[in-house]
């Protein structure tokens, strides 16, 4: 299993955290502390020109305030990490091209960024990350003509840390307070394209962990009061074969992944800023599938546990607003579907046993008190299939459990 890969974050560099240590030192447990602060705005921005023909055209901007990156591949890890931003945090990453084969622009702004690994080791991890006031924004853009493929992305999250132990316990205590906004916008006008695929994520908070033959416990509290989580997704093109437009922001998210061995999940989330995401793609014509997709959250869970049992402890509390929206409109003989879903506090856990009896045992408790609004439409002139559907849900819990064979 790549670990690294599942945990590989878009910031092209990473301060060192703990260096892997060579085969001669295993069995091995390296300690490091980490302490940042970045009191100043962080600013990239990458423009790609082409006026004739091209193969392809790429651009891509990364921005992050604090970044920290470490592992041992051959032991364990002890470490402690605070990091601290209060400046603003932009990137924009734009193509402007006449006929190319492929166009790409990716973009990436975070406030706060770690991760920790371990293989045949323990990881155990103590975290702080804070950020804000400044906001944290990621812009990309592509002007094409006609092109084969399309891709264009934006990613942002004031904090966003990631834990992974292979062949280790884990144990991770992790604290998260956002208190600025975060921004992400794609934006697509084309002329002609083969195949297209936008989308923007926007997070507060985020926490990421993956586990495998470990005992995991997961121990996080996450707390966004900026005033806003934003994503938006615009795709406006003459003639397309297949378009997909995708929005996701979250004001406080986690996942936490664990695979043969006991798992025990604490988590406290609280929100109070506004979430808004809206995607729209709009058609001159179409003949493939057009997938319009929107996605807010106010918290949100997921704890998932293979081949052992799970202890799940959870509350969230939100106060803020979440407010989802997906738009298509085209004509043409393509398929279209348009899903928009709002959710203010959101649980998941999931428990897969290989053989005999798995358990999912705790508590949850979930407070909502802001409006949430969801919507969609569809216009289609001449067309295939269509499909929308739109949901609006204050409180959202879901327990499962399952046999390998289910």
């Amino acid at each position: 299993m790549d670990f690294a890969r599942r945990l590989a974050f878009a910031a092209s560099a990473a301060a060192l955290f703990a260096a892997p240590v060579s085969a001669q030192q295993a069995p091995n447990t390296s300690g490091a502390i980490n302490d940042q602060l970045n009191w100043g705005d962080v600013f990239s921005n990458m423009l790609v020109v082409s006026r004739g023909d091209a193969r392809a055209a790429t651009s891509s901007a990364t921005s992050v305030g604090n970044a920290v990156s470490g592992a041992n591949l051959v032991g364990g890890l002890t470490a402690s990490s605070t990091q601290a931003n209060t400046g603003a945090i932009f990137a924009w990453s734009e193509v402007d091209a006449q006929n190319t084969r492929e166009a790409v622009a990716i973009a990436t702004s975070q406030g706060n960024a770690a991760q920790a690994q371990t293989v045949d080791g323990d990881l155990a991890l103590d975290g702080a990350q804070t950020s804000g006031p400044g906001d944290a924004f990621a812009g990309a853009k592509i002007s094409a003509a006609n092109t084969r493929t399309i891709s264009a992305g934006a990613s942002t999250a004031n904090n966003n840390f990631a834990t992974a132990a292979e062949n280790g316990d884990l144990t991770v205590n992790l604290a998260q307070t956002s208190s600025g906004s975060s921004y992400a916008v794609v934006d697509v006008d084309a002329g002609r394209s083969r195949d297209t695929v936008a989308g923007a994520s926007a997070a507060g908070n985020a926490y990421g962990s993956s586990s495998y033959t470990s005992t995991a416990n997961a121990d996080y509290a996450q707390t966004s009061t900026g005033p806003q989580v934003y994503a938006s997704t615009a795709v406006d093109q003459v003639q397309a074969r297949n378009v997909t437009a995708a929005s996701t922001a979250t004001a406080n998210s986690a996942g936490i992944d664990n695979q043969w061995g006991y798992a025990q999940i604490r988590g406290r989330q609280a929100n109070t800023s506004s979430v808004y995401t809206e995607s729209s793609v709009t058609l001159g014509t179409w003949n493939g599938a057009a997938l319009v997709s929107s996605n807010g959250v106010g918290n949100s869970t997921l704890a998932t546990n293979v081949g052992s049992d799970m202890a799940l402890d959870v509350a969230q509390q939100n106060d803020g607003s979440v407010i989802s929206g997906a738009f298509f409109e085209g004509s043409g003989s393509g398929d279209a579907v348009v899903a928009s879903t709002a959710i203010g506090n959101a649980i998941t856990g999931y428990v897969c046993s290989q053989c005999g009896d798995a358990v999912l045992a705790g508590t949850t408790s979930q407070t909502n008190t802001g409006n949430i609004a969801s919507t969609g439409t569809i216009n289609a002139t001449t067309s295939g299939q269509l499909i929308g559907s739109a949901s609006a849900i204050g409180n959202s819990a879901t327990f499962i459990t399952t046999s390998r064979n289910n």
